[in-house]
């Protein structure tokens, strides 16, 4: 019975720890729905598990993969088996089975049997093969392009991993811009209501006219305006970050971190140009597909040889699907060469060259493209850090430029108009720095981008 009781007690307990009682584990992870802590890494991580575009990479890339396989088998000898049932009276079906089941006899010579022999019923199995001996090098250029193909696939899978990365890190640091807009707004709405609330209590006792007051309603309800926008619009970011990492949109996300200005990676351009040639995946798939069409141009170029094929074959003929009937067998070696076909040899051999060379162009002018891209994100991203030092020194002075016209406000030198201009200035200010912190952030994630290093290394 205490043992039995113990037991019970002991259920109760893990039933309540499981249910999530107070003091738990469970309990420490939140309730079911609440906003879990995301930071950048950790972001990515999950984009690089859900993401839709990934997963369709991957797909292509096996895809791939199982071409190489196929290509492969040319390589390997062709085996068919077949099972047939044929019922005829025509004369020379029926002389051939008899003679392929081993029944044929003396008095199937006869002309009358010949010309109008009865029904034949023949069940007939036969297993053939061929193994290519030479087709001109296709086998082996067929194999080297499907290696390519897969090579392709997988630069095209980290390409679209670099950009989804890039689009969860522009996502993030875009929440992060929305939430520090808001809680600019929200200071600037909270100092607009204090302002009120002294433009009215002035007013009362009879220090300022009454259109301070209206001036400082005014504000405050325009900032309102601009609270309800910022916080539409951080909701739209949170939004955004869930798309870029593959989630539902309603997954609530406590993103944490705050903006900032990120280390400098690369402080000169020299360099750059052909570490993204080295790096881009979809340079190399540019390469590599100029190398899979050059392979062609030898594949088109093998069809003007002739082609020898090994042949074997073993077949079984009966009258009767369970009886014993007689067995043959073929080996030989076919070898053929088209002469003339209208032209198409040599119209594929000219299609395949202008495909490679069509190819060769398209890379330079990729070069050229991706060359532009590094130029374009590195001068950017100079910019944004310029800009930076420049919004803060902004920001310094207007609080400072604010606090002498607060202090000459409450003495009552200066209007509530010059107060209210220097807090526009202020928050305009503090909004714009905010901005540029979030274009030198994403600055650096749109170079390591363009030079094809943002991967999942950085994380």
């Amino acid at each position: 019975m205490k043992v039995r009781r113990f037991t019970t007690i002991g259920g109760l307990i893990l039933i309540l720890v499981l249910a999530g009682a107070p003091g738990t584990s469970t309990s420490a992870q939140g309730e079911p729905g609440s906003p879990t802590d995301l930071a950048l890494a950790a972001a990515v991580k999950l984009a690089l598990e859900k993401h839709p575009a990934l997963r369709a990479a991957g797909y292509q890339a096996a895809a791939a993969a199982a071409g190489v396989d196929q290509a492969r088998a040319s390589f390997l000898p062709r085996v068919d088996f077949s099972e047939g049932i044929t019922r005829s009276d025509n004369p020379v079906y029926a002389f051939g089975a008899l003679l392929n089941q081993g029944r044929f006899t003396q008095a199937d010579f006869a002309v009358e049997r010949l010309n109008h022999p009865d029904p034949l019923t023949n069940w007939r199995t036969n297993i053939a093969g061929s193994l290519p001996l030479f087709v001109g090098g296709r086998t082996v250029l067929g194999y080297q392009q499907a290696e390519i193909g897969r090579e392709v696939a997988e630069r095209g899978r980290a390409r679209v991993e670099h950009e989804v990365i890039f689009g969860v890190t522009r996502a993030y640091y875009g929440v992060l811009l929305a939430q520090e807009a808001k809680a600019t707004v929200d200071a600037a709405v909270r100092t607009a209501e204090a302002n009120l609330a002294s433009a009215e209590s002035r007013y009362e006792a009879g220090m300022v006219v009454a259109s301070d007051a209206l001036a400082a309603r005014v504000r405050l309800a325009r900032l309102k305006e601009e609270a309800i926008a910022a916080a539409n619009q951080l909701r739209l970011a949170h939004a955004g970050l869930n798309d870029a990492m593959g989630v539902a949109l309603d997954q609530p996300y406590r993103i944490t971190g705050r903006l900032d200005l990120p280390p400098l990676r690369h402080e000169r351009f020299e360099g750059l140009e052909a570490l993204a040639h080295e790096k881009r995946p979809e340079y190399r798939q540019a390469a590599l597909e100029e190398q899979r069409l050059e392979k062609e141009v030898l594949r088109a170029k093998g069809a003007f040889l002739p082609t020898m094929h090994l042949l074997g074959n073993y077949e079984i003929n009966n009258h009767r699907f369970s009886g014993d009937g007689q067995d043959s067998w073929s080996v030989g070696v076919v070898m053929n060469w088209n002469l003339w076909s209208g032209g198409a040899d040599r119209a594929r051999f000219v299609e395949a060259q202008a495909s490679q060379q069509r190819a060769s162009a398209l890379r330079e002018r990729l070069a050229s493209a991706i060359a532009l891209e590094v130029r374009d994100a590195f001068l950017a991203l100079q910019t944004a850090r310029e800009r930076v030092a420049v919004a803060k020194d902004a920001v310094a002075h207007a609080e400072e430029s604010l606090r002498i016209v607060q202090d000459r406000y409450d003495a009552g030198l200066t209007t509530i108009v010059e107060l209210l201009d220097s807090e526009t200035a202020l928050t305009a200010a503090r909004t714009n720095l905010t901005r540029t912190l979030y274009e030198a952030t994403v600055g650096q994630a749109r170079l390591e981008l363009s030079l094809g290093t943002l991967d999942r290394a950085r994380f």
